[in-house]
């Protein structure tokens, strides 16, 4: 093992980040077995919908848009506050307890072959520290999985398997060792009596963590546990919220998977946040297009597309929450990127695209959500995602039976209000879908910017 440091060139004990170096040869056999493993999984559907991480054809994304939608449809209401707590597992990888893995995957029913193979692989294991030319005495390794394993992902997926089952009536989110717990309120209830019912859902559900955590022995980082309420009031209550008798810190934004989650639902820290890298890779590739002549503009365009687009397709996923105002913003950063790889200095953001004939940012948005609300609608991650789409069919359908079992009148403007608030990412999909679905059609004919630019300004010129 060597030590990579996490927080400057004189970093604390608890500031390293260990990397394993593994022999090739075992790591040949482990993937064999691994894919057997997988085999097995996928024929006994060994998976909970709950859990994003360390599957094939599961995504990053869709959590994200299962927690945000969760969120969204819950605070719709006024008086309707939704709590997340955000739980650390301290060092998952390094803690994780071999009986108990064991354990779970006896009562998974794993085959017994690979069940014997797992253990004694796990068994008589050693490590050393490598510190430049000197090594350290070898440390027995009696918890724990080795890190650049690929076995390691999916044993401990199986070992936190059953963690949904202690929160059967809460809706949790996973994706590796990052687990989010939402409570919610109640719609008939007001504001303040919503926050002492959140408190006592709270309690219980740190209890179950604490019994949990406690058959695992897999402990929390309470100081990295973070409780984020969400709400549309100026000046709420914040719950109590402790585990083991130690309070949860609140936050008023929360980085979740790499996207900032606020107590409004706003993305401006998050959307700011990506700009500033970007424009912090702009400031990169100048100085390498100084070196560059313009001829070579292949080269320019593959150095912009592999360091610069994957941080605008990091809002992709979001998109459809911006502001007006935050994409045009967004699409003119992305313009100005463009103008950096073909050198056009000073010119406005259409002309630059009819000149490079390059896709538009929108192109790349159809592209992307094209195959994401594909995998929505039908991956088994997404059900919390296709359960809030159907629950705002209910909100917005004609029919008014569910209004009347919450006691409001057939003409009582709230529901109108909670449809609005409500509104769902693939009704704003749909919609940029139906619009710009024949211009695409077009555009694939032709795919120069300045035929689509045409093609939009004849759709919009009156006859």
């Amino acid at each position: 093992m060597i030590f990579l440091s996490k927080d400057g060139l004189y970093p604390m004990k608890n500031k390293l980040r260990p990397i394993s170096l593994l022999p090739n040869l075992s790591k040949w056999f482990e993937r064999i077995i691994h894919n057997r493993i997988l085999k097995w999984c996928n024929n006994h559907n060994i998976a909970i919908d709950e859990q994003s991480g360390f599957m094939q054809g599961r995504r990053l994304q869709t959590r994200i848009l299962s927690l945000v939608e969760n969120l969204r449809l819950t605070v719709a209401a006024c008086n309707r506050p939704a709590l997340t707590i955000f739980v650390d597992f301290l060092s998952a990888f390094d803690r994780l307890w071999h009986p108990t893995l064991i354990k779970n995957l006896i009562e998974l029913e794993m085959p017994l072959p690979l069940l014997k193979w797992i253990h004694a692989w796990l068994q008589n294991r050693y490590f050393y520290v490598s510190y430049g030319d000197e090594n350290s005495d070898l440390i027995e390794m009696k918890v724990g999985t080795p890190q650049g394993s690929v076995l390691a992902a999916t044993l401990f997926r199986l070992h936190v398997h059953f963690l949904p089952s202690f929160f059967f009536d809460l809706a949790i989110h996973m994706f590796a060792d990052d687990l989010a717990i939402v409570l919610v309120g109640s719609l008939e209830k007001r504001f303040s009596q919503n926050i002492i019912d959140l408190e006592k859902q709270a309690e219980k559900a740190m209890k179950q963590l604490e019994k949990f955590s406690n058959n695992l022995l897999l402990p929390v980082n309470v100081t990295k546990t973070k409780a984020l309420l969400v709400h549309s009031v100026v000046a709420p209550q914040l719950p109590i919220v402790k585990y083991k008798e130690v309070n949860v810190e609140h936050v008023k934004t929360f980085k979740y998977l790499g996207v900032y989650i606020s107590t409004k639902l706003g993305w401006g820290n998050y959307i700011q946040e990506r700009i500033k890298k970007i424009r912090n890779i702009y400031r990169g590739l100048r100085s390498i297009f100084k070196t560059l002549p313009r001829d070579l503009i292949t080269i320019r365009k593959k150095i912009f597309f592999a360091y610069a687009l994957p941080h605008f397709c990091w809002l992709f996923s979001t998109w459809f929450y911006f502001t007006e105002k935050q994409k045009r913003n967004i699409e003119h950063i992305f313009c100005s990127g463009i103008r950096h790889v073909y050198s056009l200095k000073g010119w406005d953001d259409i002309t630059t695209m009819v000149l490079s004939k390059e896709k538009s940012i929108y192109d790349y948005i159809f592209s992307y959500w094209s195959r994401l609300s594909f995998h929505l609608e039908r991956a088994a991650d997404a059900l919390s995602f296709q359960q809030s789409w159907q629950a705002y069919n209910i909100v917005t359908s004609r029919d008014k039976t569910w209004l009347r079992s919450m006691g409001f009148r057939k003409n009582s403007k709230f529901p109108l209000r909670l449809a609005e608030r409500a509104r769902h990412t693939l009704v704003e999909w749909n919609s940029f879908k139906e619009i710009h679905k024949e211009q695409f059609k077009f555009y694939k004919k032709d795919s120069t910017y300045l035929n689509m630019f045409i093609y939009k300004y004849i759709l919009s010129t009156p006859e």
